[in-house]
């Protein structure tokens, strides 16, 4: 329950892992304070691969933590995700969606010529250690269409410290 005047984010996830062609989801937060409750439309557009955008693509378009375990890295909280430019034009790119409390995302400013790449750096908390997630961050192009990429990061093991209650 929040008071009068205080405010909390909303965590909203939405996969489109099953989904094949243009979707439309909604999600509306229900209150008891007077006036319009707030509401969020999402329209997707999934592609079956990461390879067949004709914009930009990353490499890796997905990582799973779990194999890349500290213990088998020298940096294991550091990650270097790769962005070709594969259109015909000037790129420049926004991060538009990150999960704050999970991830630090660099993305390096300027813009990626056509068929160059530039190098996105992504820092994992390292209190996640013991947890079980699947986040995601979003990349948008300055095409003219906006395209945006999902980029998922996720850990299904736990390989830290857990955490007790007393």
């Amino acid at each position: 329950m929040l008071a009068v005047g205080d405010s909390t984010d909303v965590e909203i996830i939405f996969n489109t892992g099953h989904y094949t062609s243009r979707v439309n989801k909604s999600a509306s937060i229900i209150c008891n304070a007077p006036g319009m409750a707030p509401s969020l439309n999402i329209i997707a557009i999934p592609t079956s691969s990461p390879e067949s955008l004709s914009v930009f693509r990353v490499s890796p378009p997905a990582v799973s933590l779990d194999s890349l375990r500290p213990e088998q890295q020298s940096n294991p909280w550091e990650y270097d995700f790769v962005v070709h430019n594969v259109s015909s034009e000037d790129l420049d790119l926004k991060l538009v969606s990150i999960p704050y409390e999970f991830l630090k995302v660099d993305v390096p400013s300027g813009s990626i010529k056509p068929g160059h790449d530039k190098t996105i750096k992504v820092k994992v908390d390292q209190n996640v250690a013991d947890q079980i997630f699947s986040k995601s961050f979003t990349l948008e192009a300055s095409d003219s269409t906006k395209t945006r990429l999902t980029v998922p990061i996720s850990k299904a093991m736990r390989w830290g410290p857990t955490s007790t209650s007393p």
